[in-house]
């Protein structure tokens, strides 16, 4: 059908006119029409419904035509056998919805013939304007709603905490006597009327934004598509998207849509990043998994074998893996830890050689190091202390007599690696993996021009604008304003230190007041807090139940289940004090592998403790605080808390720890409760 631009009258309503029959010869019979109903105005996307009594007294009747224009075009008919003289024929004809039509003048023919096809005709104007809805509704795929309002005329919006791609359908209700409920999908690149497939609304990053649609041009946004040489990334979850790519050394790959992309980290031993933004792939001729991580900014890469990452062969060709802590990408911030779906990939240099670019301070630990190489990103093939010689005087190995774990990578007694000091470690396997090789070399020093942040006007500490942190004295539900940072609304925030406000788009604190350690974390998007001393010094928690509460364990985490606390000394989370002797900690429970920010409680297995201070020593042991409520039903405590024999808490509903201690530590009692 061609494109329509405009509607134009063509007859005057209610006009009755015959077919044009043969001078010479009249046609036999006498078609009559009486038209009842209300068929002089509805919506586009509407059905006009209406009454016709057909009658012929002289020779029997064969059909009603029903026809539609806008203009000279015909964009609906409907054809209605009548078989019975005098009888009424309820009928229905179609109206169009198409984009950017003005409100205006349509006409419907209706056309009756008998069986030897002599024809009466009657011809009516019908008004079709748009229905001014007052708001519409966004199904997403899994069934959830969210209102469109109105804005303006065929304007309607959303705002709210979104994934990265929000798709779904939009629905307009049926207006009017005999409108019909319209369903806006996406098909051929285009939303269109009275279509069922999910539109792919798509923001360059998760949060807090905008979805608007117009019911007159059918446009909508945001449309954010992220792509390598014109290839489309898919989808992950709600901050990742990936593209698998077939890549050979020197190959240019040219980034698009990626959101504000010259802030991103550029993995050096995988690609250069050029004048024009272009990146040269840097690594061994192979298939790589490319992720990019947009809440982290960069690009994660791994070497596949077809679909799956690659693992190590025995002749050392394949892939090598790294996991442990003091390291990370793009930042110490996001440590791989002991989490094997964390591990970094080296890149390969070349058939049997494999490489990877630190940064003292920024992507290694300068003080302390505990990783090790491994043939697959899982537990199985390692490199031990037999398979493995260090050629450095920086980096040693581990073999589990020389007070190291077998294979385990440590710094050299008295090193010390240089704050943004570049090093690059090889391991060159190419005489198998039992006889591997590793060295160590230094590259300079990294410039690094810091962008301040400051807090309350104080300016906070960072040494590589990813982390933050400042020591501040906080008074309770007092404001937290930050200047040189305004993605207020892309952060989580620990629930029981903060609340934002959405609408009025500042930060409340929510601790007894007190002097604390504040980290604003923009490569995870978390804002987190810890009492300290005035010197920054941490707090231990005091006999009568002040000070501070330290928590370890297995599934409890922050911000979600993939950040466990674990049983890591020195690492242990924080309870905000939210009353003198009363603290808390609020979550939602989920899943242990999946879970998304809020996701602090594992809904089907929990294993901690609460101790005196950020580590082994003083601690609540079994019995030593009184589940009250109906905590019992929920926990158990057999040293560690844990849960209730057939317990388990509801998926996706939210909990409040709470620990109360105003009677002193020998009195303390602990409640889980559902809110």
């Amino acid at each position: 059908m061609k494109y329509i631009k405009s509607l134009s009258i063509a007859l005057a309503a209610a006009s009755l006119f015959t077919a044009c029959n043969d001078d010479d010869v009249k046609a036999p019979g006498n078609p009559v029409m009486d038209v009842t109903g209300n068929i002089g105005s509805a919506y586009f996307g509407d059905s006009l419904s209406f009454v016709v009594k057909a009658t012929d007294e002289q020779v029997p009747l064969s059909t009603i035509h029903a026809e539609l224009y806008f203009g000279d075009e015909m964009v609906s008919e409907k054809v209605i056998r009548t078989k019975v003289s005098g009888q009424d024929y309820e009928t229905k004809i179609f109206v169009p919805y198409y984009a950017n039509i003005p409100d205006g003048r349509a006409r419907l023919r209706l056309t009756l013939q008998n069986i030897h096809f002599t024809t009466k005709e009657l011809t009516y104007e019908v008004s079709i304007s748009h229905a001014d809805y007052p708001s519409l509704t966004f199904v997403t795929e899994n069934g959830e709603e969210y209102t469109m309002n109105r804005t303006a005329q065929h304007e309607y919006s959303m705002t709210d905490r979104f994934p990265s791609e929000m798709r779904g359908v939009i629905v307009a209700p049926a207006m009017g006597e005999h409108g019909n409920q319209i369903t806006f999908g996406y098909e051929n690149s285009e939303i269109k009327p009275f279509v069922d497939s999910a539109i792919p609304f798509s923001n360059s990053t998760p949060g807090r934004y905008t979805i608007s649609f117009n019911t007159f041009t059918l446009e909508g946004s945001p449309f954010v598509v992220m792509s390598l040489n014109g290839e489309k990334l898919q989808a992950i979850d709600e901050t990742t998207m990936s593209i698998d790519m077939d890549l050979a050394k020197g190959d240019r790959l040219a980034p698009d849509g990626f959101p504000n992309y010259n802030d991103w980290w550029i993995n050096p031993d995988f690609f250069t990043k050029n004048e024009d933004g272009s990146l040269t792939f840097n690594a061994y001729d192979g298939k790589y998994r490319i992720i990019a991580d947009l809440r982290r900014q960069y690009m994660r890469v791994y070497k596949l074998n077809g679909n799956d990452p690659a693992t190590l062969n025995e002749d050392g060709t394949g892939a090598l893996w790294i996991i442990g802590q003091g390291i990370g990408q793009p930042s110490l911030s996001n440590e791989v830890g002991w989490t094997t779906e964390n591990a970094l990939c080296m890149a390969p240099t070349g058939e049997k050689t494999y490489q990877i670019t630190v940064v003292g301070g920024k992507t290694v630990s300068v003080d302390n190091i505990n990783f090790k190489f491994f043939g697959q990103m899982n537990w199985g093939v390692e490199l031990t202390g037999a398979d493995l010689v260090s050629k450095s005087d920086l980096i040693g190995v581990g073999t589990g007599d020389n007070g190291h774990d077998n294979g385990n990578l440590f710094l050299q007694d008295g090193v010390v690696l240089q704050d943004n000091g570049v090093y690059v470690i090889t391991v060159d396997l190419t005489q198998g993996i039992h006889d591997a090789i590793m060295t160590v070399n230094y590259n300079g020093e990294q410039q690094f021009e810091e962008k301040p942040i400051y807090l309350n006007g104080q300016k906070m500490d960072t040494s590589d604008n990813a982390m933050y942190s400042t020591v501040i004295k906080l008074d309770q539900s007092s404001k937290i304003n930050f200047r040189e940072f305004s993605s207020l609304d892309a952060l989580y925030y620990d629930p029981d230190f903060f609340y934002f406000d959405e609408d009025a788009y500042d930060i409340t604190f929510l601790p007894i007041s007190g002097f604390y350690n504040v980290k604003l974390d923009k490569l995870n998007a978390t804002l987190s807090a810890q009492r300290v001393n005035e010197d920054g010094s941490e707090i231990t928690l005091q006999s009568d139940g002040s000070g501070a509460i330290w928590l370890m364990g297995w599934g409890v985490g922050s911000p979600s289940q993939n950040s466990q606390f674990g049983w890591n000394p020195g690492q242990a989370y924080q309870l905000a004090q939210v009353s003198p002797g009363i603290y808390s900690f609020t979550g939602t429970a989920g899943p242990e592998v999946g879970s998304v920010d809020g996701d602090r409680f594992r809904a089907d297995y929990l294993s901690f403790k609460f101790f005196h201070q950020n580590g082994w020593g003083g601690e609540f042991g079994e019995g030593a605080l009184k589940m009250v409520g109906e905590t019992d039903k929920l926990l158990k405590n057999t040293g560690n808390f844990e849960l209730a024999d057939g317990a388990t808490l509801e998926s996706g509903a939210t909990y409040r720890m709470t620990v109360d201690l105003t009677g002193g530590i020998e009195n303390g009692t602990i409640s889980l409760v559902k809110l």
